[in-house]
């Protein structure tokens, strides 16, 4: 993905992501401060990854245990950050195409929580966990990142339930859970909160749909076509029609909404017209996800 040159990431250098939640400690106030020196208190250890800072290396541990550590302090204790990335058939779809976006925003959020020393494991779903990137941290890590964005393929119907309630990792991890999708599954969504919320995560869903989804120009008579089951329906295109399929999807979109803002869960829909850098440093921190 060409979008991601160093003046990019540069920009991205100064976002961090906003839970409603201080994960970091259960008291008020920012998720991290980047502040360094001797003041700053020590608060762990935990096994060296590829990826990691080498400067962070506990030498004298390694000394003793034969085995790479790095060092945790009080001011910069990991969040686990999951991106949930919608692969399935219908995300590959629409001009300009919405699964493209979500692949490209789905690396903008990795990026982010690297470079604000949190740990990113990424997944695929449709039917189930199609590919998944195990956690790692560290900045030198997100062009392997991007490689397996990149390549995922689209395929598949969504089940947004099935895929994301069987992801072990996710399982005494508290974090922050992102999903990137049209939310378009037929199993809904609402279990699927309920379960990361039980698993004491932090929410933030961005539905992508794209202008022909939001705004279709189509007339006469038309065979619609499923693109995940395959399944078909003759229709006459008429202004009455167009009119009710439009009240439908504002109706979808606005229950998604109210859910959301129910469940204390961050939420942003948005076309995939869109450009990424409006998406990313207007629409991202108006809705209260980074700051």
């Amino acid at each position: 993905m060409k979008t991601f040159d160093a003046e990019f990431l540069q920009k991205l250098e100064h976002l961090a992501l906003q839970g409603s939640k201080l994960i970091k400690g259960g008291t008020g106030g920012n998720r991290r401060s980047k502040a360094r020196g001797s003041a700053i208190e020590f608060s762990d250890f935990r096994e060296y990854t590829p990826g990691d800072d080498y400067r962070r290396i506990d030498w004298n541990a390694y000394a003793r245990f034969e085995r790479l550590f790095i060092k945790l302090y009080m001011e910069e204790r990991e969040t686990n950050i999951t991106v949930f990335l919608d692969t399935s058939a219908s995300m590959d779809s629409g001009e300009p195409n919405k699964g493209i976006l979500a692949k490209k925003l789905a690396a903008v959020f990795a990026y982010i929580a690297l470079a604000n020393y949190d740990r990113v494991g990424i997944a695929a779903l449709n039917e189930a966990v199609s590919d998944q990137l195990p956690y790692f941290s560290g900045k030198p890590g997100f062009y392997r990142a991007l490689e397996f964005i990149d390549r995922l393929p689209f395929s598949g119907r969504t089940s947004l339930k099935s895929s994301i309630t069987k992801f072990a990792p996710l399982q005494s991890r508290k974090g922050i859970s992102i999903i990137l999708s049209d939310f378009l599954a037929r199993d809904g969504y609402l279990e699927t909160f309920r379960y990361l919320k039980y698993q004491q995560q932090d929410i933030i869903a961005v539905q992508i749909l794209s202008p022909e989804e939001l705004d279709p120009r189509l007339s006469g008579a038309l065979r619609l076509i499923d693109t995940e089951t395959g399944e078909s329906v003759d229709v006459e295109m008429t202004p009455h029609t167009l009119g009710l399929y439009k009240k439908t999807v504002h109706s979808y979109m606005e229950q998604l909404k109210n859910v959301c803002s129910n469940m204390e869960i961050a939420c942003l829909q948005v076309s995939s017209e869109i450009s990424l850098e409006q998406l990313v440093f207007e629409k991202l921190h108006q809705a209260g996800m980074i700051g």
